[in-house]
């Protein structure tokens, strides 16, 4: 067989009824192609991607942080453990985020747009969009799983337009695949009645592979079984539904899908096979709005996520286990899409080797809010721009916007700032950050009647049993335990505090040779902190 002929990188397989599905790398295919990093520029290098997974609610932090080890030498926290098998494809930012006291809504922006203030400037998927979805068949892909909060409008969106517009969001993924492989129809019963999409699309499919090399023909048929698998799982999900259409005249909200877990694998399937066919470059998906109501009652869990999120206020060790069960989940999800982004051939290599997945959420603390230590997680090589295999501590907390600067900065785009950054974050590209090291500083007690004042470093009890319980380490003796109210714990806002050195006035007693604070009335940053609220947002 000849193999002087080559295919265009935008080749389709066409059919019947409009049918047309895009095509993965194949060997046969031209050699140069845009990858969107610069007007009109051409290279053998494959299209460079973004992805974003938005976890919501937050986390609870001793099961998540790590505290500890060093930048190449560390051991993942229990959260991460579902995706700890993927540590040499990572990029770990710890410190991130230091706006003090926040709400869902602004956490949820700030995620990609830096900062809530900045109501007329796009998030930074969108100006990544610009710059290298020019040449797919989607400039992007917004998609969530949780519907739209009509009265808490800011907690259903992260992406934004240059005009600081909420772009819409789609949720179902059949809709999403009609859209990336079949013409768009309006009406369900047409578009199940519908044939299959690679029954019409066969004969060009079977002309391609008699004309392709072996590998060509192996990745080929690869890529038709993936999405005959896709297609099946997504009819039979949407025949299972045993909830009844939305009805208008009643205007009676149906209950809530039982199949969520599949909804959402069914979902990151499809946003693999829309960057391996390089249908679009750039794609967020949240797994639930930023005060998720969702109910994880396929895992036993009868309670909404967001109220399981209030560990602090509404404790029991139930609900604290419940909460820990569901955050698993998402970090399964999150294991999922690596896995599957890792499966697929590009290239030079994996698909996850040239694409860059942001993971977080837009709080540190589930309960108070707390935009310090925010969970941000890097994945994917970025083809070479992000040093992965490593866990980054900074000094001091640092801006989620500069990460977004560094981020253009990945995409080939040049900004002297972006929202509330003027500096891009050290460090993503393996060079120089300021690591995080312990600072001297002495620790005491002293007790004067009920009056109890110490010294020293604030921890969370890593005791699932003690999720309201509060320690100040003192060098040589036994450490404060806190265990107090909602009130104080929300009023002094003291998560911000975890981690650091602080001194603490409060009422106290003693028992067993062990000082018990049950009162704040006073907390200090040893090191001058920011107060928590006063910083912009």
């Amino acid at each position: 067989m000849s193999r002087s002929w080559k295919i265009d990188r935008r080749t389709f397989l066409r059919g019947a009824a409009g049918a047309f599905l895009p095509l993965p790398f194949l060997n046969l295919m031209e050699g140069k192609v845009s990858n969107g990093l610069g007007k009109g520029s051409a290279t053998e290098s494959p299209p460079l991607r973004f992805l974003t997974l938005f976890k919501p609610n937050g986390v609870h932090p001793p099961s998540w942080n790590i505290n500890g080890g060093t930048e190449f030498d560390f051991r993942m926290s229990p959260l991460m453990a579902p995706f700890a098998k993927h540590k040499d494809d990572l990029l770990i930012l710890d410190n991130m985020g230091d706006f003090g006291f926040s709400s869902h809504a602004n956490s949820t922006r700030r995620f990609l747009a830096g900062h809530h203030e900045n109501k007329d400037t796009a998030s930074v998927d969108q100006i990544i969009a610009d710059k290298i979805g020019g040449d797919t068949a989607h400039r992007s892909l917004e998609l969530t799983t949780e519907g739209l909060f009509t009265g808490q409008f800011g907690c259903s969106y992260i992406s934004y337009d240059k005009d600081g517009g909420a772009i819409p969001r789609e949720s179902d993924p059949q809709l999403v695949f009609d859209r990336l492989f079949r013409n768009p129809m309006s009406d369900p019963d047409q578009r199940q009645s519908m044939s299959s999409l690679l029954d019409r699309v066969k004969g060009d499919a079977n002309a391609l592979s008699r004309r392709s090399g072996y590998e060509d023909r192996q990745t080929l048929d690869e890529y038709l079984t993936v999405v005959r698998e896709t297609e099946r799982r997504i009819q039979n999900m949407d025949q299972s539904k045993t909830q009844p259409r939305i009805d208008f005249g009643s205007l009676q909200r149906p209950p809530v899908g039982a199949n969520l877990n599949e909804q959402v694998e069914a979902m990151i399937d499809l946003i693999a096979l829309a960057l391996w066919t390089d249908s679009t470059r750039c794609i967020t998906y949240m797994l639930g709005n930023s005060n998720s109501r969702m109910v994880f009652d396929f895992l036993g869990i009868p309670e909404q996520h967001h109220y399981l999120s209030h560990f602090f206020r509404n404790f029991s060790r139930k609900n604290l286990d419940s909460l820990l069960k569901i955050s698993l989940w998402h970090m399964e999800k999150f294991d999922y899409l690596l896995t599957k982004l890792k499966s697929y051939k590009d290239q030079n290599g994996r698909l996850l080797d040239h694409s860059v997945v942001l993971f977080g959420s837009g709080m540190g603390h589930s309960d108070n809010h707390t935009a310090q230590r925010i969970p941000i997680v890097l994945a994917g090589g970025g083809s070479g721009r992000i040093k992965t295999g490593r866990y980054v501590r900074y000094s001091e907390n640092q801006e989620l916007s500069s990460l977004h600067l560094s981020l253009l900065k990945v995409f080939g785009i040049e900004a002297e700032s972006y929202s509330a950054s003027d500096t891009p974050l050290h460090g993503i590209d393996g060079g120089y950050f300021p690591e995080f090291q312990e600072r001297p500083f002495d620790s005491w007690v002293t007790r004067q009647g009920g009056s109890i004042t110490a010294q020293g470093r604030l921890r969370m009890s890593d005791n699932l049993d003690e999720a309201k319980v509060f320690y100040i380490d003192i060098e040589g003796k036994l450490p404060v335990r806190i265990e107090i109210e909602f009130r104080d714990f929300h009023d002094f806002n003291l998560a911000y505090h975890v981690g650091t050195p602080i001194t603490l006035t409060g009422d106290g007693s003693e028992s067993s040779n062990q000082l018990l604070i049950t009162k704040i009335k006073d907390v200090k940053s040893l090191f001058g902190n920011s107060k928590p609220g006063t910083q912009r947002g």
